[in-house]
Formats: structure tokens, C-alpha cells, sequence
């Protein structure tokens, strides 16, 4: 059965979710999607924790402390917290080297490598919006070889400063109820795409691929043509699951297609090759 709002597009070949997630992804049979795809005005934005990489970065590093600490948060903020973390790690002596070296040895999402080489033939645009910091990913796309397949990277500003990270917040909002704080992601991909206009680069498709909460505003932002892709089992996908189940609109006016690994992704875009 087809389930069609105003904001939403959902296919669903049985009620039951899983065959959902099983079947031919959303919009194949459609041609507004792969009419562009071997253009060079597609953009690519991604999440990074459990996005392209298949952990999250900030918890691998807290798990280098010698004790664990008393908090699991802040109040005044995840980024505050992350200070305290890395403000703990530099006085039980973690250096610089192990906590990079942490990070590079993440794994990505199954997928992903090949993926990316796919987008760099296109000749596809990439950026990044995650909630981690430069630091991170600055350093994990470095180590893994795709520090030049990435045109920018939106996240919280952090450097050593005297063998400790400092982290700052990327901005302070109040603007957005669905984001926190410190990175309203929607915000910065509506600027990114304005701006690129302004440069003479107009996307013709917006492909979205994240995981959390914090990736359902920049979903919002999206056109008819674009494509949102949540990753099965975590947060957003949860909740767009859930406000269908109660018969909301998700306020999505772009296609949902839920992935598990990049070769979703990837064979979502190749479908009609």
C-alpha cells in the first residue's frame, strides 16, 4: 500500500515495517530523481558518527579515560560536556597522538569507500554537517584518504591548545527547536546551498544521509526532488516511523529512503544505470 501526505512520501508493500526496509527503494520507477545523476550539480550532505563512520567518535575517546566519569552529559550542552571529557583526558596525560590515533582507527559504514570513489566519477559534491568537531573528522578523513573528496566541513572548531583539545560551539541558536544549541544543521545546509548559487553552482538533487535527531531538520529543508536517507534502527528513522504509525506528517516534502549500509545508497543512485 502507498501512504501519500503533503509532506511525505512512504511506499510500504505490507504493513510490516521490515518488508518496508526490504523492498525496491522508494521512487525507482520514478525519473526525477536519476534524470541529473551524472551531473555535477548533485550534492551530497552527510552526518558523521554512525553516518559515515560506524561508531561515535566522541564516546571512543571518552572510553580513554583511566576512570570513568560521574556524568554521562551536561546540562549546559553535549559540546560543554566534550570540554570536560578532553579537559580529564589532558590531565591523566592522553596525548594528542592517542586520541587522533583513536579516531583514525575507526571503521567506517560498510560501503562507504566505494561509494565515495562512485560520487568522485560523477563528479557529485560532498560535505559534511556533524555535531563532532573539525578535529575529528578533519583528521579520520586524512587518515583514511578522503580529505580530497570532501569540499567542507561544517562541525564544532577544536585544536590542541598546550596538549589539551578545545572544543567551541559552531554557533548559538535559538532558532530551531529540532536542533541543538550549538549546530542547527538545517541551517547551515540552507546557507551552503544559497551560497553556492551565488558562486553559479545550482543543485539540481540534494541527497541527505544521516542517523540522529539532529539530522531530521536539514530532512526538512529538503525539496520534492531530494532524497533523505535514515539509517535503519537509529533515531530519525524511529521517528518517522513513529509519527507515521499515529498518522502524522513527518514535514518531509522529499523522498525517504532508509539505508543500512552505503551500498543502499549507492544502488539507490545507480538503479537505472
Amino acid at each position: 500500500r502507498t501512504i501519500v501526505s503533503s509532506t511525505s512520501v512512504f511506499v510500504f508493500c505490507a504493513t510490516d515495517f521490515w518488508s518496508w526496509i526490504n523492498l525496491s527503494f522508494i521512487n525507482r520507477s520514478s525519473n526525477k530523481f536519476l534524470h541529473h545523476i551524472e551531473m555535477p550539480n548533485l550534492l551530497l550532505a552527510f552526518d558523521f558518527d554512525h553516518t559515515i563512520i560506524d561508531d561515535n567518535s566522541d564516546t571512543v575517546v571518552r572510553d580513554l579515560l583511566k576512570e570513568k566519569p560521574t556524568r554521562s552529559h551536561s546540562s549546559s550542552g553535549w559540546t560543554s560536556y566534550m570540554q570536560e571529557i578532553f579537559t580529564m583526558l589532558a590531565a591523566q596525560g592522553t596525548t594528542e597522538h592517542q586520541i587522533r590515533k583513536a579516531v583514525v582507527d575507526l571503521q567506517e559504514v560498510n560501503g562507504f569507500s566505494n561509494l565515495m570513489e562512485y560520487l568522485q566519477n560523477i563528479n557529485a559534491e560532498v560535505i559534511i554537517i556533524s555535531d563532532s568537531n573539525e578535529y575529528f573528522i578533519h583528521h579520520w578523513l586524512v587518515g583514511k584518504g578522503f580529505v580530497d573528496k570532501v569540499k567542507k566541513v561544517f562541525s564544532n572548531p577544536a585544536k590542541f591548545v598546550k596538549g589539551e583539545l578545545k572544543i567551541e560551539k559552531y554557533h548559538v541558536q535559538d532558532w530551531c527547536q529540532n536542533s541543538t544549541e550549538n549546530l542547527c544543521k538545517g541551517y547551515i545546509l540552507e546557507n551552503y546551498i544559497n551560497d553556492r548559487k551565488c558562486e553559479g553552482i545550482v543543485f539540481d538533487q540534494v541527497l541527505y544521509v544521516g542517523d540522529g535527531q539532529n539530522d531530521y531538520c536539514p530532512s526538512t529543508k529538503l525539496r520534492e526532488t531530494d532524497v533523505t536517507f535514515p539509517r535503519v534502527g537509529y533515531a530519525l528513522q524511529k521517528k518517522l516511523e513513529q509519527l507515521l504509525a499515529v498518522g502524522e506528517k513527518t514535514g518531509i516534502l522529499a523522498t525517504i529512503c532508509p539505508w543500512t549500509t552505503h551500498d543502499d545508497i549507492l544502488n539507490f543512485i545507480r538503479v537505472k544505470e
